[in-house]
Protein backbone atom coordinates (compact mmCIF):
# COMPACT_ATOMS: atom_id res chain seq x y z
CA UNK A 1 0.00 0.00 0.00
CA UNK A 2 2.73 2.49 0.96
CA UNK A 3 4.68 1.74 -2.21
CA UNK A 4 1.59 2.15 -4.35
CA UNK A 5 0.87 5.56 -2.79
CA UNK A 6 4.47 6.59 -3.43
CA UNK A 7 4.20 5.53 -7.07
CA UNK A 8 0.94 7.44 -7.46
CA UNK A 9 2.64 10.52 -6.01
CA UNK A 10 5.38 10.11 -8.60
CA UNK A 11 2.75 9.76 -11.29
CA UNK A 12 1.07 13.02 -10.32
CA UNK A 13 4.35 14.90 -10.36
CA UNK A 14 4.91 13.67 -13.90
CA UNK A 15 1.40 14.52 -15.01
CA UNK A 16 1.70 18.12 -13.86
CA UNK A 17 4.66 18.53 -16.19
CA UNK A 18 2.75 17.74 -19.37
CA UNK A 19 5.59 18.00 -21.85
CA UNK A 20 8.90 16.56 -22.93
CA UNK A 21 10.23 16.28 -19.38
CA UNK A 22 7.30 14.21 -18.14
CA UNK A 23 9.51 11.13 -17.86
CA UNK A 24 11.52 12.61 -14.97
CA UNK A 25 10.78 10.61 -11.85
CA UNK A 26 11.91 11.08 -8.26
CA UNK A 27 14.15 8.23 -7.15
CA UNK A 28 14.67 6.73 -3.71
CA UNK A 29 18.43 6.98 -3.10
CA UNK A 30 18.33 6.00 0.59
CA UNK A 31 20.37 3.04 1.77
CA UNK A 32 18.49 -0.09 2.70
CA UNK A 33 17.62 -0.21 6.40
CA UNK A 34 20.18 -2.68 7.77
CA UNK A 35 18.13 -3.34 10.89
CA UNK A 36 15.12 -4.15 8.73
CA UNK A 37 17.24 -6.42 6.55
CA UNK A 38 18.43 -8.31 9.62
CA UNK A 39 15.00 -8.70 11.19
CA UNK A 40 13.31 -9.79 7.97
CA UNK A 41 16.14 -12.27 7.32
CA UNK A 42 15.70 -13.71 10.81
CA UNK A 43 11.94 -14.01 10.25
CA UNK A 44 12.45 -15.67 6.88
CA UNK A 45 14.87 -18.34 8.07
CA UNK A 46 13.07 -18.84 11.37
CA UNK A 47 9.82 -19.76 9.63
CA UNK A 48 11.66 -21.82 7.01
CA UNK A 49 13.18 -23.89 9.83
CA UNK A 50 9.69 -24.39 11.26
CA UNK A 51 8.51 -25.46 7.81
CA UNK A 52 11.30 -28.03 7.50
CA UNK A 53 10.60 -29.38 11.00
CA UNK A 54 6.88 -29.75 10.25
CA UNK A 55 7.57 -31.50 6.95
CA UNK A 56 10.26 -33.79 8.39
CA UNK A 57 8.22 -34.70 11.46
CA UNK A 58 5.06 -35.33 9.45
CA UNK A 59 6.86 -37.47 6.88
CA UNK A 60 8.71 -39.48 9.52
CA UNK A 61 5.59 -40.17 11.58
CA UNK A 62 3.42 -40.84 8.54
CA UNK A 63 5.84 -43.17 6.76
CA UNK A 64 6.78 -45.06 9.94
CA UNK A 65 3.17 -45.65 10.96
CA UNK A 66 2.10 -46.48 7.42
CA UNK A 67 4.81 -49.14 7.19
CA UNK A 68 3.84 -50.62 10.57
CA UNK A 69 0.13 -50.65 9.73
CA UNK A 70 0.70 -52.16 6.30
CA UNK A 71 3.01 -54.85 7.73
CA UNK A 72 0.51 -55.87 10.41
CA UNK A 73 -1.52 -59.09 10.12
CA UNK A 74 -4.24 -58.28 9.25
CA UNK A 75 -3.41 -54.93 7.62
CA UNK A 76 -4.59 -51.95 9.67
CA UNK A 77 -6.27 -50.03 6.86
CA UNK A 78 -7.54 -47.25 9.12
CA UNK A 79 -4.02 -46.49 10.33
CA UNK A 80 -2.78 -46.59 6.73
CA UNK A 81 -5.34 -43.96 5.73
CA UNK A 82 -4.53 -41.75 8.73
CA UNK A 83 -0.81 -42.01 7.98
CA UNK A 84 -1.36 -41.06 4.34
CA UNK A 85 -3.45 -38.05 5.39
CA UNK A 86 -0.72 -36.93 7.81
CA UNK A 87 1.91 -37.16 5.05
CA UNK A 88 -0.15 -35.02 2.66
CA UNK A 89 -1.16 -32.57 5.40
CA UNK A 90 2.43 -32.11 6.57
CA UNK A 91 3.45 -31.15 3.03
CA UNK A 92 0.59 -28.66 2.66
CA UNK A 93 1.20 -27.09 6.08
CA UNK A 94 4.95 -26.87 5.48
CA UNK A 95 4.35 -25.20 2.11
CA UNK A 96 1.99 -22.67 3.71
CA UNK A 97 4.53 -21.84 6.42
CA UNK A 98 7.21 -21.39 3.75
CA UNK A 99 4.87 -19.01 1.90
CA UNK A 100 4.23 -17.11 5.13
CA UNK A 101 7.98 -16.81 5.73
CA UNK A 102 8.44 -14.95 2.43
CA UNK A 103 5.25 -12.93 2.60
CA UNK A 104 5.87 -11.87 6.20
CA UNK A 105 9.52 -11.05 5.54
CA UNK A 106 8.67 -8.88 2.53
CA UNK A 107 5.93 -7.09 4.48
CA UNK A 108 8.31 -6.39 7.38
CA UNK A 109 11.16 -5.31 5.10
CA UNK A 110 8.86 -3.00 3.12
CA UNK A 111 7.56 -1.37 6.27
CA UNK A 112 11.11 -0.77 7.54
CA UNK A 113 12.55 0.45 4.24
CA UNK A 114 14.79 -2.59 3.88
CA UNK A 115 14.68 -2.76 0.08
CA UNK A 116 17.65 -5.15 -0.19
CA UNK A 117 15.70 -7.93 1.49
CA UNK A 118 12.56 -7.13 -0.51
CA UNK A 119 14.47 -7.51 -3.76
CA UNK A 120 16.43 -10.54 -2.60
CA UNK A 121 13.26 -12.47 -1.78
CA UNK A 122 11.32 -11.07 -4.75
CA UNK A 123 14.02 -12.17 -7.19
CA UNK A 124 13.41 -15.81 -6.18
CA UNK A 125 9.93 -15.74 -7.72
CA UNK A 126 10.86 -17.46 -11.03
CA UNK A 127 12.43 -20.36 -9.10
CA UNK A 128 9.33 -20.90 -6.99
CA UNK A 129 6.52 -20.51 -9.52
CA UNK A 130 5.35 -24.11 -9.31
CA UNK A 131 5.81 -24.47 -5.56
CA UNK A 132 4.23 -21.41 -3.93
CA UNK A 133 0.45 -21.19 -3.50
CA UNK A 134 -0.77 -18.69 -6.09
CA UNK A 135 2.46 -18.77 -8.08
CA UNK A 136 5.06 -16.00 -8.21
CA UNK A 137 3.25 -12.78 -9.35
CA UNK A 138 3.07 -11.36 -5.83
CA UNK A 139 6.82 -11.89 -5.35
CA UNK A 140 7.64 -10.23 -8.66
CA UNK A 141 5.26 -7.38 -7.84
CA UNK A 142 7.22 -6.59 -4.67
CA UNK A 143 10.48 -6.81 -6.61
CA UNK A 144 9.56 -4.49 -9.49
CA UNK A 145 7.87 -1.92 -7.25
CA UNK A 146 11.05 -1.66 -5.20
CA UNK A 147 13.21 -1.44 -8.31
CA UNK A 148 11.08 1.31 -9.87
CA UNK A 149 11.14 3.31 -6.64
CA UNK A 150 14.95 3.14 -6.77
CA UNK A 151 15.16 4.05 -10.45
CA UNK A 152 16.23 0.56 -11.57
CA UNK A 153 13.92 0.68 -14.57
CA UNK A 154 15.71 -1.78 -16.86
CA UNK A 155 15.82 -4.44 -14.15
CA UNK A 156 12.15 -3.87 -13.31
CA UNK A 157 11.17 -4.21 -16.96
CA UNK A 158 13.15 -7.44 -17.37
CA UNK A 159 11.43 -9.00 -14.34
CA UNK A 160 8.00 -7.74 -15.45
CA UNK A 161 8.44 -9.07 -18.99
CA UNK A 162 9.58 -12.47 -17.71
CA UNK A 163 6.53 -12.77 -15.47
CA UNK A 164 4.20 -11.58 -18.23
CA UNK A 165 5.58 -14.05 -20.78
CA UNK A 166 5.22 -16.95 -18.32
CA UNK A 167 1.63 -16.26 -17.22
CA UNK A 168 0.04 -14.35 -20.11
CA UNK A 169 -1.74 -17.45 -21.47
CA UNK A 170 -2.94 -18.56 -18.02
CA UNK A 171 -6.25 -16.74 -17.58
CA UNK A 172 -6.39 -17.49 -13.86
CA UNK A 173 -2.89 -16.19 -13.15
CA UNK A 174 -3.15 -13.31 -15.61
CA UNK A 175 -5.55 -11.57 -13.23
CA UNK A 176 -2.60 -11.23 -10.81
CA UNK A 177 -0.47 -9.31 -13.32
CA UNK A 178 -2.33 -5.98 -13.16
CA UNK A 179 -0.01 -4.28 -10.67
CA UNK A 180 3.07 -5.65 -12.45
CA UNK A 181 1.83 -4.21 -15.75
CA UNK A 182 1.12 -0.84 -14.13
CA UNK A 183 4.58 -0.75 -12.54
CA UNK A 184 6.21 -1.72 -15.84
CA UNK A 185 4.40 1.25 -17.37
CA UNK A 186 6.01 3.50 -14.77
CA UNK A 187 9.41 2.00 -15.60
CA UNK A 188 8.96 2.68 -19.31
CA UNK A 189 7.83 6.21 -18.45
CA UNK A 190 10.98 6.64 -16.38
CA UNK A 191 13.05 5.64 -19.42
CA UNK A 192 11.13 8.06 -21.63
CA UNK A 193 9.51 5.28 -23.69
CA UNK A 194 6.03 6.76 -23.96
CA UNK A 195 4.54 4.26 -26.42
CA UNK A 196 5.79 1.28 -24.44
CA UNK A 197 4.51 2.88 -21.23
CA UNK A 198 1.08 3.24 -22.80
CA UNK A 199 1.11 -0.41 -23.91
CA UNK A 200 1.75 -1.59 -20.34
CA UNK A 201 -0.85 0.83 -19.02
CA UNK A 202 -3.48 -0.57 -21.37
CA UNK A 203 -2.65 -4.07 -20.16
CA UNK A 204 -2.92 -2.94 -16.55
CA UNK A 205 -6.26 -1.22 -17.11
CA UNK A 206 -7.74 -4.30 -18.80
CA UNK A 207 -6.61 -6.67 -16.04
CA UNK A 208 -7.42 -4.36 -13.12
CA UNK A 209 -10.93 -3.73 -14.46
CA UNK A 210 -11.54 -7.49 -14.68
CA UNK A 211 -10.29 -7.92 -11.12
CA UNK A 212 -12.50 -5.05 -10.01
CA UNK A 213 -15.56 -6.68 -11.60
CA UNK A 214 -14.82 -9.99 -9.87
CA UNK A 215 -14.34 -8.41 -6.44
CA UNK A 216 -17.41 -6.21 -6.85
CA UNK A 217 -19.73 -9.19 -7.30
CA UNK A 218 -21.65 -10.05 -4.11
CA UNK A 219 -20.15 -13.04 -2.32
CA UNK A 220 -22.22 -15.48 -0.27
CA UNK A 221 -21.33 -17.78 2.57
CA UNK A 222 -19.58 -17.68 5.91
CA UNK A 223 -16.07 -17.43 4.42
CA UNK A 224 -17.12 -14.48 2.27
CA UNK A 225 -18.52 -12.72 5.33
CA UNK A 226 -15.23 -13.02 7.21
CA UNK A 227 -13.27 -11.98 4.12
CA UNK A 228 -15.41 -8.88 3.49
CA UNK A 229 -13.02 -6.38 5.17
CA UNK A 230 -10.08 -7.70 3.14
CA UNK A 231 -12.17 -7.54 -0.03
CA UNK A 232 -13.04 -3.89 0.64
CA UNK A 233 -9.38 -3.09 1.14
CA UNK A 234 -8.46 -4.91 -2.08
CA UNK A 235 -11.16 -2.98 -3.97
CA UNK A 236 -9.74 0.28 -2.69
CA UNK A 237 -6.23 -0.64 -3.78
CA UNK A 238 -7.47 -1.67 -7.22
CA UNK A 239 -9.21 1.67 -7.66
CA UNK A 240 -6.06 3.52 -6.60
CA UNK A 241 -4.07 1.66 -9.24
CA UNK A 242 -6.74 2.17 -11.88
CA UNK A 243 -6.90 5.89 -11.14
CA UNK A 244 -3.13 6.20 -11.58
CA UNK A 245 -3.11 4.05 -14.76
CA UNK A 246 -5.91 6.07 -16.35
CA UNK A 247 -4.20 9.28 -15.28
CA UNK A 248 -0.98 8.16 -16.95
CA UNK A 249 -2.81 7.23 -20.14
CA UNK A 250 -4.64 10.55 -20.19
CA UNK A 251 -1.31 12.37 -20.07
CA UNK A 252 0.06 10.33 -22.97
CA UNK A 253 -3.03 11.02 -25.08
CA UNK A 254 -2.95 14.70 -24.14
CA UNK A 255 0.68 15.02 -25.26
CA UNK A 256 -0.23 13.24 -28.50
CA UNK A 257 -3.09 15.75 -29.07
CA UNK A 258 -5.62 12.91 -28.90
CA UNK A 259 -7.98 14.98 -26.77
CA UNK A 260 -10.99 12.66 -27.11
CA UNK A 261 -9.17 9.74 -25.49
CA UNK A 262 -7.49 12.08 -23.03
CA UNK A 263 -10.91 13.20 -21.80
CA UNK A 264 -12.15 9.60 -21.51
CA UNK A 265 -9.14 8.60 -19.43
CA UNK A 266 -9.28 11.69 -17.21
CA UNK A 267 -12.93 10.90 -16.49
CA UNK A 268 -12.09 7.32 -15.55
CA UNK A 269 -9.17 8.50 -13.41
CA UNK A 270 -11.40 10.91 -11.50
CA UNK A 271 -14.15 8.33 -11.03
CA UNK A 272 -11.79 5.71 -9.62
CA UNK A 273 -9.91 8.22 -7.47
CA UNK A 274 -13.16 9.38 -5.87
CA UNK A 275 -14.12 5.78 -5.04
CA UNK A 276 -10.70 4.81 -3.68
CA UNK A 277 -9.65 5.14 -0.01
CA UNK A 278 -8.60 8.57 1.19
CA UNK A 279 -4.91 8.95 0.35
CA UNK A 280 -2.81 12.16 0.32
CA UNK A 281 -2.79 12.58 -3.48
CA UNK A 282 -6.44 11.78 -4.14
CA UNK A 283 -7.85 15.30 -3.90
CA UNK A 284 -4.96 16.68 -5.92
CA UNK A 285 -5.50 14.06 -8.62
CA UNK A 286 -9.23 14.79 -8.82
CA UNK A 287 -8.63 18.55 -8.91
CA UNK A 288 -6.03 18.37 -11.68
CA UNK A 289 -8.16 15.94 -13.70
CA UNK A 290 -11.15 18.26 -13.47
CA UNK A 291 -9.01 21.19 -14.56
CA UNK A 292 -7.80 19.24 -17.57
CA UNK A 293 -11.36 18.26 -18.47
CA UNK A 294 -12.37 21.92 -18.30
CA UNK A 295 -9.57 22.81 -20.71
CA UNK A 296 -10.59 19.99 -23.04
CA UNK A 297 -14.31 20.73 -22.87
CA UNK A 298 -14.54 22.13 -26.37
CA UNK A 299 -11.77 20.03 -27.91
Amino acid sequence: MAKMKNQMKQQQKRTKRVGPESSAMPVNTAESNSRGDQLSTALLFGLLVVSVVVLSGGLYWGITNFHSAFSAKPIDWLQCVVSAIVIVASFLVARSIAWMSMFGSIALASRMGAWKMVETIGSKGPWLRKVLPGGSPWLTTALVQSQVNRGQYEAALAASQSEWDFYVNDEKQKTNLGTIAFTAGLAQQGLGNIKESQMWNERAIEILNKSLDQLSKPQKGLVARFAAPQSEQALGQLRMQLAAAYFNNATVYFNANDYRRAKENYKQAIENAKKSPDFPQRNEMVKFGQEQLARLKHS
